[in-house]
């Protein structure tokens, strides 16, 4: 989990918000999945977000239900996306969050999962399913196996709700733009603006994070000036490695971390 930390706070060196960028595993095979990863990390990535594919992926859009549903036609399994992951992290130092649905880990087996997440690099998880009233048992194995949990929070949480889950998070909160599923939008949503200053007037020393929807430089530009300490990139990426090449989400990964380093560049 340090490293994950330690990622944190070299984009807060540069005065501005860390890139965070989401993929998923597996997609959309697998050698074609390491490739991408790959890419992301090299062209500028602060951390990379993998999420393992679901059938039934509830906070997803279409995006990235449609390139679940092509990584499990292909063959993807959590573990040979933990297998991916543990390519990448031994190609490139750039920490890893694993993003799953709770019946994924329980089907797995908790323990295990825990266990062979961490071994094949991860720093932390994010079930996007998990309340936090069934917070404790979970993080306790997870955190026991060395991995941080992830929580998130969004524009409907109330402030006393928003602040425990501030408190609970480890290394940084997940802030949700949108109420709704991951997707495409036109502009940053008001709703992430007013998350995003409730979260740091409640706790100005907590790390979070925005996504839902950020989809371009401009966007994350926008969120980085507002204080965010990270922006999550996801059903972009996913659409341009989709319908494009590995050049392409090359290029919008370099412009889209150079974007932020220059828009806190005196």
């Amino acid at each position: 989990m340090r490293e994950l930390e330690e990622a944190f706070e070299r984009a807060r060196s540069r005065r501005a918000a860390a890139f965070v960028a989401y993929m998923t595993g597996g997609f959309p095979d697998r050698e074609t999945s390491l490739q991408v990863l790959t890419a992301l990390a090299e062209e500028g990535a602060d951390v990379i977000e993998v999420g393992v594919p679901f059938s039934d992926p509830i906070a997803d859009g279409v995006t990235i239900q449609e390139a679940s549903q092509i990584a499990l036609s292909n063959g993807a399994t959590p573990r040979n996306v933990l297998e991916t992951v543990a390519r990448l992290r031994r190609k490139v130092d750039v920490p890893v969050v694993l993003m799953s649905y709770l019946n994924v880990a329980f089907r797995y087996g908790l323990q295990r999962f825990a266990e062979d997440a961490r071994s094949c690099g991860v720093s932390a998880v994010i079930f996007p399913d998990l309340p936090l009233e069934e917070l404790g048992p979970i993080a306790e194995v997870m955190r026991g196996r060395g991995l941080g949990v992830v929580l998130l929070g969004s524009p409907v949480t109330r402030d006393e709700r928003l602040a425990r889950i501030l408190d609970a998070s480890d290394c940084f909160t997940y802030l949700v733009s949108v109420t709704g599923v991951t997707g495409e939008r036109s502009e940053v949503p008001r709703s992430a603006i007013d998350l995003l200053r409730r979260a740091k007037s409640l706790r100005p020393e907590s790390r979070v994070a925005v996504g839902f929807g950020v989809s371009s430089p401009e966007h994350g530009v926008l969120l980085s000036r507002e204080g965010a300490d990270g922006v999550v990139v996801g059903s972009k990426l996913v659409s341009i490695v989709r319908r494009g090449t590995l050049d392409e989400l090359r290029d919008f990964v370099r412009e889209f971390r150079n974007s932020l380093v220059r828009s806190h560049t005196p």
